[in-house]
């Protein structure tokens, strides 16, 4: 089951014991497919949660005619016929002012349209409206409810309100009260945090090991080269010591290396002594250059 569908079926059964607070759940459903004004209603709901929980809103608004049906490619069609008694929603051009209406109505243009996913490549919270002006209003609410810098834009079939940060997402879960869905949440920020520090800590630890290895070849190299051609009596003591010591320990850092000489030194003198030892190579291979040179015939 994805988050989606977790929220809303969490939300589906969140208690409403308020007539108002119904009134705008039912607007948030009706507003959100375009069906405000509508004599026939049509509703499409995702799930059956969904689907029960608008029934029941228009059962209560005095709608008569009211029934759920699957539809052939998944999901569900709640239809009603308005009566000229039902009090559907309230006015169009008024805000709930109260928070709990607030979330109501949010709660039901979510239930209606809404979409929620925590994927790799992100967070991504969203409802879908048919107008501009319905999108504005949700955004409204969401910033009365302290859930600002949501966005408004186009799609291929209306507009958008979305919001892309994760900590806004779950603060909107805690504010509509979707208690369980905002655990669940909660729980994949924190595995997502620790698997990112420890992508982060395997990736330099691996980089760090990447660097010494390349580094100790480079120095076997040099020390090698002045063995064969030189060779290793004649550096000076200092260097002809950490020479063998590094042709012994390969596969040693340049701590281990310092602590394995008699008697030890630092780091830093370690890498002295190496930039000395590869500037006593690069002399062997200039000089090597210049003979090979001099060995081409003249034309």
């Amino acid at each position: 089951m994805s988050l989606a569908e977790d929220v809303k079926s969490e939300l589906s059964v969140a208690p409403s014991d308020k007539a108002c607070c119904r009134d705008w759940e039912r607007r948030g459903f009706l507003e959100c497919w375009g069906q405000e004004q509508s004599p026939r209603l049509r509703v499409a709901a995702d799930y059956g949660p969904v689907a029960r929980r608008l029934y029941a809103l228009l059962r209560d608004a005095g709608a008569e005619r009211v029934k759920v049906a699957r539809r052939p490619n998944g999901g569900y069609v709640v239809v009603a016929v308005r009566t000229q008694t039902a009090a559907m929603a309230p006015a169009a051009d008024i805000l709930p002012r109260t928070r709990c209406c607030r979330r109501s109505y949010l709660r039901g243009c979510f239930l209606a349209r809404g979409f929620l996913s925590t994927t790799g490549h992100g967070y991504h919270w969203e409802v879908k409206t048919p107008s501009e002006s319905q999108a504005g209003r949700v955004r409204k609410v969401l910033d009365t409810l302290g859930l600002r810098g949501t966005r408004v834009g186009r799609w291929q079939r209306g507009w958008v309100t979305y919001m892309k940060d994760s900590t806004q997402i779950a603060d909107w879960l805690r504010s509509i009260g979707a208690h369980g869905s905002l655990l669940e949440l909660e729980n994949t920020l924190v595995q997502r945090d620790m698997r990112n520090r420890v992508t982060r800590q395997v990736n330099y630890e691996t980089a760090n090991v990447e660097r010494t290895v390349n580094a100790a070849m480079r120095h076997i190299d040099d020390i090698e080269l002045i063995a064969k051609t030189i060779g290793l009596l004649n550096l000076p003591p200092a260097l002809r010591a950490l020479a063998e010591a590094r042709l012994a320990q390969p596969d040693a850092n340049l701590a281990e290396l310092a602590a394995s000489l008699d008697p030890p030194i630092s780091k830093s003198g370690v890498s002295h002594r190496l930039r000395r030892i590869a500037t006593w190579a690069d002399r062997v291979r200039q000089d090597q250059l210049r003979r090979g040179a001099s060995r081409v015939p003249s034309r």
